[in-house]
């Protein structure tokens, strides 16, 4: 049986705004992952800042049939920011309600002490910011092999290229 996926997009116009496309396929959702990715005027400020997804359990056809405490539920991948600087973050569920939380590098960190910031226009009057590493920071063309292996084959990146964070 095929895996399915919701995704979700979050602007500061509409704020989160969930979507489950039929029919579809993991090469499906992939493509428009992609063409998101790889699009300069989908993440940027003003518009859209993060979007994500998220398998659905096996078995499961619907988005409304996947239960409130499925662990499912803590199992994703998004990214947040700008077309040109953008962070991917992975969460894995544990199997019952507690997960890891990690961001995701393009290589392994060369200094743990270079930090750089992101920022994105999350509808506040000063932009959102965060602080990663240099090697945490992707362009969307960067970002759509990550994402392709995550949707197309079920897996994440080599542990050596996700860091922890508390969120």
């Amino acid at each position: 049986m095929e895996r399915y996926f919701t995704t979700w997009t979050v602007s500061p116009r509409f704020g989160l705004r969930n979507n489950f496309l039929t029919p579809q396929t993991p090469n499906i959702i992939f493509n428009e992952v992609k063409d998101q990715l790889r699009s300069p005027k989908f993440l940027r400020l003003g518009g859209f800042f993060s979007f994500g997804v998220r398998a659905l359990p096996e078995e499961v056809l619907w988005p409304e049939d996947v239960p409130k405490n499925d662990p499912s539920l803590n199992s994703y991948m998004q990214v947040a920011g700008v077309h040109e600087a953008m962070t991917i973050e992975v969460r894995v569920s544990d199997g019952s309600d507690s997960y890891t939380h990690c961001t995701v590098a393009r290589e392994p960190v060369a200094d743990p002490e270079a930090w750089t910031t992101v920022s994105w226009d999350n509808g506040n009057p000063e932009p959102f910011t965060i602080q990663v590493h240099p090697e945490e920071v992707f362009t969307g063309e960067q970002a759509v092999p990550i994402f392709q292996t995550y949707i197309e084959d079920n897996a994440l990146p080599p542990a050596n290229l996700l860091r922890r964070i508390d969120v």
